[in-house]
């Protein structure tokens, strides 16, 4: 009997030590708790000395929970600023036309100004009204593919003409700012399967683009394959930086600091949303001093 009482009272204080350190390590690891709350950008986790393996485990789930909620979180401040630069490119696109049809129209009210000089600043607030036109119908159009609300008719379509006309349309717009035009068309029809209307909107925005951007060269291939059509929107230009170039189809990002171009900076993205939607590819790279848009559409 006495050697029961003794192996019970060890196996008592055995249990009961256990239960101490088990209870310790517990409240060690809601205070670490606490302090995780109060500094979540820390990124700690529980640590536990406890050979307890229940316990271990219990831990091991709870930082598992931490570190998908440190994930979100910081996917959270990620979207939180993007849409807060977002909203400040969105408004300052918009202040700046604004800003200056107001300060016309007040001219135009102007008593000593003469009716020559009024209709002078009626054109320019055409022109500024026209520009806050598109930079609106530039935010309502890539919302609408965002969300794929964007419906396409697909049919097949005559790369080469459209090109041609396309291109024909900003001549003399190459002409004014003395950049030379080279098309390169191989003489085989090429025929892609597109939206009509959004792959003449493609082109737009290509040559637009290079229109803006080049210094004296501006040139167009369209080279097929077996399988694709390819087409190559190439000009020189300015220095582009590594980073740039992995922002070119970057919403909003207009290679301009200042934001003086009067460019939304949604024009690349709207065609690279437009390509990827109508199963093409597009990339953007710089050889040989020659900055070069390249399209890729598996042919019809």
């Amino acid at each position: 009997m006495q050697y029961i009482c003794i192996i019970l009272l060890i196996l008592t204080t055995v249990l009961a030590a256990r239960l101490y350190f088990v209870h310790k390590a517990l409240h060690r690891a809601a205070e670490d708790m606490d302090q995780i709350e109060e500094h979540p950008e820390q990124n700690r986790q529980l640590k536990t000395s406890s050979t307890n393996s229940g316990l271990e485990k219990l831990l091991r789930r709870i930082n598992l929970l931490y570190h998908a909620r440190q994930k979100e979180r910081i996917l959270y401040q990620r979207r939180e600023h993007i849409i807060r630069q977002e909203i400040e490119n969105i408004s300052h696109d918009l202040r700046t036309p604004l800003t200056s049809i107001i300060g016309y129209l007040d001219l135009t009210e102007d008593e000593e100004a003469t009716p020559a000089e009024q209709q002078e600043y009626l054109g320019i607030i055409r022109k500024r009204a026209k520009v806050l036109q598109g930079f609106i119908q530039d935010f309502y159009e890539i919302s609408r593919i965002e969300a794929d609300d964007y419906p396409l008719q697909l049919t097949s379509v005559p790369v080469q003409s459209m090109l041609k006309e396309a291109i024909l349309a900003y001549y003399l717009d190459f002409e004014k700012r003395d950049i030379q035009v080279e098309v390169s068309l191989e003489e085989k029809p090429c025929f892609i399967i597109s939206d009509k209307i959004q792959f003449e909107r493609i082109l737009n925005n290509l040559i637009q683009n290079a229109l803006k951007y080049a210094e004296k060269q501006f040139i167009v291939r369209q080279i097929s394959t077996k399988d694709s059509c390819c087409l190559q929107f190439m000009n020189d230009t300015a220095n582009i930086s590594a980073d740039e170039l992995t922002r070119i189809f970057e919403r909003f990002y207009t290679g301009d600091q200042s934001r003086t171009n009067q460019s939304s900076g949604l024009g690349l993205t709207i065609t690279q949303l437009l390509v990827e939607k109508m199963k093409g590819q597009i990339e953007a790279r710089i050889e040989q001093d020659l900055f070069i848009i390249e399209l890729r559409w598996p042919i019809s």
